[in-house]
């Protein structure tokens, strides 16, 4: 049984109901745009951009949005002028999925010209569409392509070969335990927690063993910081908070 129930966002609406989604009652509104607000923070885009959605999803609808968004959470109110309506939603993981991201900026982009002929029934289909999108490759097409970048990154900020090397491996155990992680849906903070521990132990337990059978210098453990930014691809982390 998963720890985090799925949300059924059909049974907000009516689906033998013929009411375009502009006509629609408070509820069924605030549903769409709860959904399309978590599906951004899931992509791994800022709050500010969730935020900004959100407004623009509110104002085609005639009512007003008030959000607040965290790093895996939104806790927001739509009003109508008459009624409210609250609700909090939680993501157990987020990661940085840009074909998902897209479809959602294009989809927020015509919204204005599709919500007068859809219900909200039939937008919900289409959110579902944009959710079951998957990743563009291989979880080990990733990771490889992960571990170079960050080697190469790691060239960027004054390393050398030593460096590059220690920071490809503990990047490549790192990112291996991280994607397993949010395979089986643990939480956010304990795939942080988990992938970026074992990113830094894979850097200095090789770095010790280069240090002992090869003699290299000390100086360069210092490129274990690159071993783990495999956690915070596009930022998203760092601007949620900024946010």
């Amino acid at each position: 049984m998963k720890n985090h129930m799925e949300i059924p966002w059909h049974e907000y609406t009516n689906k033998d109901s013929k009411v375009k989604i502009e006509n629609a009652s408070l509820t069924e509104k605030s549903s769409v745009i709860g959904r399309i607000g978590l599906m951004l923070l899931a992509c791994g885009t800022g709050a500010w951009r969730v935020r900004s959605s959100m407004n623009t999803i509110a104002s085609e609808l005639n009512i007003t949005c008030i959000a607040d968004i965290g790093l895996s959470n939104i806790s927001y109110t739509c009003i109508d002028g008459i009624k409210s309506h609250a609700q909090s939603l939680s993501l157990h993981n987020t990661s940085v999925n840009t074909s998902k991201l897209a479809r959602m900026e294009d989809f927020v982009y015509h919204f204005k010209d599709e919500c007068k002929i859809y219900t909200c029934n039939e937008i919900h289909n289409q959110l579902d569409q944009i959710e079951s999108i998957h990743s563009s490759y291989s979880p080990h097409y990733s990771r490889t392509c992960g571990c170079s970048c960050l080697s190469c990154f790691t060239f960027l900020l004054g390393g050398g070969p030593i460096e590059m090397l220690c920071a490809f491996v503990g990047a490549g155990l790192g990112n291996t335990l991280r994607m397993k992680l949010i395979k089986h849906n643990y939480t956010l903070f304990l795939n942080v927690a988990a992938s970026v521990s074992l990113a830094c132990l894979a850097y200095a337990l090789l770095f010790n063993f280069l240090e002992t059978y090869f003699g290299i210098a000390t100086q360069h453990e210092a490129g274990y910081i690159c071993s783990m930014l495999f956690i915070i691809p596009g930022f998203p982390f760092i601007t949620s908070g900024i946010d």
